[in-house]
């Protein structure tokens, strides 16, 4: 059973056009983006299917969800703003379990890939998690929590097949499919190698007496169903290698007390050839799983080398950016004294340390009221702060990039993301930085850097970060 290709002939189609509507995005873009969405989810799904007490809270999920919705996805829709929040809601929960803290660098690559609006891409992506509980309720034929990770095992060929390049990485599920492949691809190669050894092997032993010829048959037989096996099985050829080693063993002991000489070295050489070819197999395992770990580090090289060369590339923009300074406005920054771990205070070991890092930095100390873009009392003395940096630094642009937890409507937390955003931008403007040295942008909480389910993780989700910028 193919639950991706269930999904795109029931779900996909419908859930497209209606959503676009509801998002304003082109409906080519959204199909697109459900394309990767409903293969993310599932592969994730993947990655926890050998965890039952996981496998136990997503059964629970699946029963918690109305499998009639699939039949009724426009009448849904139809329902207005608090039908589709309804379902908004109930696909927050379920992505937050399935995701985790994955969420935002998946819905950033889903939004980069489709040309959707990140905050649609976060929207759709809860859209589409209830669909798929309802498909997998439709499509479990019982057995609780093992019925359940019996029915995701099948998946794993089909989630490989359709996920998008990059989201394996971010899931941790492609290392498990190449390796799946490579051992299958070597087990099949070996097992037909051990076919063709039993074969000629039988056909020898056919030749020289009637009798060895019935017991090569049949163990020209045996070794095409076990090999035929292996081959579907990957690693498992110890499965079907020793067992035709004993048979082939237990006919050259019968030829041997019964039967003439030719036969007896035929069925000899049956069974050095099987070893020889048992003995393949393991080589061409091991080969396969050699080359996976090659391919690993392989990996791990150009991800350090990727990372070294974007912080020598925000080095370099920095050293340029900073090169300019404004000596009245210096010597007043060097006045200030900032707060411990405060956007300014990491701006400046950023400057002092020569430039090392990621050249983005984080409010530790600035505030807003609840549900307000209005910055709360002295708090607003971090922005004052930065602005004293990009006075003295006149060739300095910044970002502001705002953040919320999940706590509400995923729109109405990325507006008042940007809301907040250009709030520090409007402070920054009002201590005489230029407005064309400042963006801003709004994340809500698609970009999540703790656990939503905990006080603290949410604290550290509600924030606003300065990002340096060309």
């Amino acid at each position: 059973m193919n639950l991706l290709a269930l999904i795109k002939d029931q779900v996909s189609g419908p859930l497209a056009e209606q959503a676009a509507g509801f998002l304003g995005e082109d409906k080519g873009a959204v199909q697109g983006a459900l394309g990767s969405i409903f293969p993310s989810l599932l592969g994730g799904l993947l990655d926890k299917g050998s965890d039952a007490g996981a496998m136990g809270k997503v059964l629970d999920l699946v029963k918690g969800t109305d499998a009639g919705m699939l039949d009724n996805i426009s009448g849904l829709f139809g329902g207005g703003a608090s039908s589709v929040n309804g379902l908004l809601n109930s696909g927050g929960g379920i992505v937050d379990m399935i995701l985790g803290d994955k969420m935002g660098g998946i819905v950033e690559l889903i939004s980069k890939t489709s040309g959707l609006k990140s905050g649609s891409a976060g929207s759709l992506l809860k859209m589409a998690a209830p669909f798929l509980m309802g498909i997998i309720g439709k499509k479990m034929s019982g057995g609780g929590v093992s019925g359940l990770m019996d029915l995701l095992a099948g998946q794993k060929e089909h989630v490989a097949a359709a996920m998008p390049k990059g989201m394996g990485d971010l899931l941790g599920f492609a290392g498990l499919t190449d390796f799946a492949k490579s051992g299958i691809s070597a087990a099949g190669d070996a097992g037909k190698a051990a076919m063709g050894a039993a074969s000629g092997a039988g056909k020898a032993a056919a030749g020289a007496v009637g009798s060895a010829a019935n017991v090569a048959g049949n163990m020209g037989k045996a070794a095409a169903g076990t090999a035929t096996q292996a081959a579907s099985s990957g690693l498992a050829w110890i499965k079907w290698a020793l067992p035709l080693i004993i048979l082939a063993a237990a006919a050259y002991y019968f030829i041997g007390n019964g039967c003439a000489g030719d036969a007896k070295d035929a069925m000899g050489a049956a069974v050095e050839k099987t070893k020889d070819a048992a003995g393949s197999m393991a080589d061409a395992t091991k080969d396969a799983a050699g080359a996976v770990a090659d391919a690993t580090t392989d990996a791990a090289g150009a991800v350090a080398d990727a990372t070294a060369d974007a912080a020598g590339a925000v080095g370099d923009m920095a050293t340029a950016a900073f090169n300019k300074v404004d000596d009245a406005a210096r010597a007043a920054l060097d006045k200030i004294t900032f707060t411990a771990g405060s956007a300014g205070s990491q701006m400046m070991e950023f400057i002092d340390g020569g430039f090392k890092g990621d050249g983005k930095f984080q409010f530790s100390n600035l505030t807003f009221a609840s549900g307000s873009a209005a910055i709360s009392g002295t708090s607003g003395a971090e922005v004052d702060n930065l602005a004293a940096i990009l006075k003295a630094y006149p060739g300095v642009k910044v970002a502001i990039h705002g953040h919320t937890d999940n706590t509400g409507q995923a729109e109405a937390n990325m507006e008042l993301s940007q809301a907040r955003a250009d709030a520090v931008k409007a402070r920054l403007g009002a201590q005489g930085i230029e407005a064309g040295r400042i963006m801003t942008k709004g994340f809500g909480q698609s970009a999540p850097v703790a656990d939503n389910g905990t006080p603290e993780g949410r604290k550290q989700n509600r924030r606003i970060e300065v990002v340096l910028v060309k």
